[in-house]
């Protein structure tokens, strides 16, 4: 542990406990003698009932006002001055005189409702406290976590106070802690949101302390004294209410000049602070400086600000700050919904439902539709952008399902011809479109991996019949081997060959003809081609914005707080400065990733097939399968080309990495005559192509729709055969500008694994 941090350890922990012990005897005390409500003016030498707080132990009382309070215990009554009313200082059994009725006497037991009423004020204390005590264990040497832990300090012994009935101990703590908490709250505010603190700003809290420094003196005088002039709790109110009007002031003023991570910061203080701050804003203090009254009890309402402290450890729990702006437009309206409706229903009470408040009332309904049309407009926004999104993953699906349903269209008639002759073994081969599908069976069953077939490539086989649709169009051929025993065909297999080819061809022009519908229906109008590359690059720029954010900001944060923490202390050890180290390490590291992201440079540099050789490495070193990489694209490849065969690559690599648990995994690139092809195939584990839109949440999918977003985007296609237990291949082709790609005259690009 740095030393640093163990010269604050004593002072902590010795802190923690004290509280304890005096919150301990405090709410003993106050269960014994629990709060009454009643408040006392005297007349005569006596103290008359001036005033009924509904919510004290007089609820269960027959007291009214104007009733005389004699003695309490047999002695006469101890009494605490507010103005010109007085509360009792102790509790016992109370004797009262009323007109009329004569003497009679009550006692002060303690009941259910006190009890939870205690449960809940030490629950609130003790989470303060250990909210305090986590962040301190777990950064002791900071400065701006010292300043918090003090901060959850002051606010239990706060809620200790407000709640207490007992008057020694809190006679000196409640004087202390009531003038120094808005200027805690207003310091932690400032080390939290702001890096180098202004001016202006360091002056104004140097003024702040020394006038809270002579208010607690003057807070501790009146109460020895025993008369607290009945301004003091507005004083507080004010006071309290000031500092968060000067909180907003300064976030309005320094708004603009602000980076996103201290707007970030500065958002998150705001809207804990404000929400936690509201109960007691609109249920106790409020009412009290505009009535005379509240609504509800300080010990309850300032219990809302746990909100607060929770919320700052979260986020330092989680090593990253929460991007507020996300959420703060919900948070806002619901927080101001709440707080107009306790309004509202408060001055519909006290004005006996007059004109002017039912009207505010019937506004109030109007803004709250209006409100719900708005968000139901917002979830159809969000329905159609996740509709659009699905919709991509469906065509993926289709298009990798149509691929699975080809080859099972000519393994039906090649596992029949293959079972009823003693052949050795048979290839279909089908030209769909742009695309060659094969199925072989015997000597041939890796020819499937081939994606083009040349007229002089059928030399393998002993005899070739084509696949002739009845206009005269060669669509596939159909090659067959040897026999087993080296004889000729007889002509019943020759007649059971040429019918089943004949079925197969009938078969072939039902599926084109599906593919042929399905094209007219794509050239029906729908979204813009411009509006989706928007899109897309909306998209890669939040990723690229939370990734600066959660990782290079972050780093950078913490570092900026650890050196303004030791240009004040001027005290740093080995252990500090390894941490620093290795968070500048970590930083340079995801700068360099973000930046080979963005543009790998080592292609302008090197060329793509350095570039290529260099990810190869760099999966390798990474714990990943060996690269076996061969690449027959020109040199002189355009830019843009190299730049999205380039990150095709690396996206797929980097799913056979995470995903595919492979041992081998091979990249091959070339070009034909208008189009460039790729084939990237591994022995991994393998998954089901056409469940794509089933892994919406996991990164192997995402990563599937990028790459075919790109890919459509040159009017290319992809390709994936893939099975459990059976690796992965992975097909592309980028047309050239200007052309598809001539059937007749393709070259075989690339050769089986």
């Amino acid at each position: 542990m740095p030393e640093i941090a163990r010269k604050y350890n004593l002072v902590v922990y010795c802190s923690a406990l004290l509280l304890l012990i005096v919150a301990i005897y405090i709410h003993t005390i106050t269960l014994k003698n629990p709060y009454t409500g009643l408040m006392f003016r005297e007349d005569e030498g006596t103290w008359v009932v001036a005033s009924i707080d509904p919510a004290g132990k007089v609820s269960e009382w027959d007291v009214h006002l104007g009733d005389r309070l004699l003695t309490v215990d047999g002695k006469k009554p101890e009494v605490m001055k507010l103005g010109d009313r007085a509360y009792l200082k102790r509790l016992g059994a109370l004797q009262f005189e009323r007109e009329g009725l004569g003497r009679f006497e009550l006692s002060s037991n303690p009941g259910k409702h006190e009890m939870y009423k205690t449960l809940f004020a030490a629950c609130a204390e003790l989470a303060l406290l250990v909210i305090g005590l986590v962040a301190y264990r777990n950064k002791p040497e900071s400065y701006m976590v010292r300043r918090f832990y003090a901060l959850n300090v002051f606010l239990a012994a706060t809620l200790l106070s407000v709640y207490s009935t007992e008057t020694v101990l809190t006679g000196l703590m409640l004087p202390v802690v009531a003038s120094w908490l808005p200027y805690l709250l207003f310091a932690f505010f400032v080390a939290f949101v702001f890096r180098t603190v202004p001016g202006w700003i360091a002056f104004a809290m140097a003024t702040y302390r020394g006038l809270a420094a002579l208010f607690a003196v003057y807070a501790l005088l009146v109460f020895s004294l025993g008369a607290i002039p009945g301004w003091t709790r507005s004083a507080l109110h004010t006071i309290l209410i000031g500092t968060l009007l000067a909180i907003f002031v300064i976030a309005i003023v320094y708004w603009r000049g602000m980076d996103r991570a201290e707007k970030n910061r500065l958002l998150t203080f705001v809207t804990a602070l404000t929400f936690g701050l509201m109960p007691y804003l609109f249920l106790y203090a409020l009412p009290d400086l505009l009535w005379g009254e509240y609504i509800a009890l300080p010990d309850m309402t300032l219990a809302g600000l746990i909100i607060l402290p929770a919320s700052i450890l979260w986020l330092w729990a989680r090593q990253r700050l929460l991007d507020i702006r996300f959420y703060l437009p919900s948070l806002v309206i619901h927080g101001l919904y709440v707080g107009l409706a306790t309004i509202l229903i408060a001055a519909l009470i006290r004005s006996n439902a007059s004109i002017v408040t039912l009207s505010l009332c019937g506004a109030f309904i109007v803004l709250t539709l209006l409100h719900r049309l708005g968000l139901d407009n917002f979830k159809r926004q969000r329905e159609k952008r996740e509709n659009r999104l699905d919709r991509l993953r469906l065509e993926m699906s289709i298009r990798f399902a149509e691929h699975r349903n080809s080859r099972d269209l000519l393994r039906m008639p090649a596992e029949l011809i293959h079972s009823v002759t003693e052949i050795e073994g048979l290839c279909f081969v089908w030209k769909r479109g742009s695309e060659t599908i094969m199925y072989g069976t015997g000597p041939f069953i890796e020819m499937r991996e081939l994606n083009q077939f040349q007229q002089p490539e059928l030399s393998v086989f002993a005899q070739v019949m084509d696949l002739v649709q009845p206009n005269g169009m060669v669509i596939g051929y159909l090659g067959l081997g040897s026999k087993k025993n080296n004889t000729s065909f007889t002509s019943e297999e020759l007649g059971l060959i040429d019918k089943v080819r004949m079925e197969t061809v009938r078969l072939l022009m039902g599926a084109a003809l599906l593919d042929e519908l399905r094209e007219a229906k794509s050239g029906l109008p729908k979204e813009t081609t411009e509006y989706k590359l928007l899109e897309a690059q909306q998209a890669e720029r939040v990723r690229m914005s939370y990734y600066l954010h959660d990782h290079v900001l972050q780093n950078l944060i913490f570092l900026a707080r650890d050196l303004e923490e030791l240009h004040d202390t001027e005290q740093s050890d080995k252990q500090l400065t390894a941490i620093w180290l290795k968070c500048l390490y970590d930083t340079q590291r995801d700068i360099r990733m973000l930046c080979d992201d963005l543009y790998p440079h080592i292609i302008d540099q090197a060329g793509l097939d350095a570039a290529l050789l260099w990810l190869a490495r760099t999966v390798k070193e990474n714990g990943g399968p060996t690269i076996k990489l061969e690449n027959k694209l020109p040199v002189t490849l355009p830019s843009l080309y190299k730049m999205t065969l380039f990150r095709i690559v690396r996206e797929l690599a980097n799913n056979t990495v995470k995903h595919a648990r492979a041992q081998k995994l091979e990249i091959q690139l070339w070009e034909m005559d208008d189009a460039f092809y790729g084939q990237i195939s591994d022995d991994g584990i393998g998954f089901d192509p056409t469940n794509v839109s089933g892994i919406r949440s996991d990164s192997q999918g995402f990563g599937l729709v990028t790459i075919n977003s790109q890919i459509v985007q040159f009017g290319g296609d992809i390709k994936i055969d893939s099975g459990a237990e059976r690796g992965t291949i992975v097909r592309i082709r980028l047309p050239k500008q200007g052309g598809e790609v001539n059937y007749e005259t393709a070259n075989q690009g690339a050769a089986t694994r």
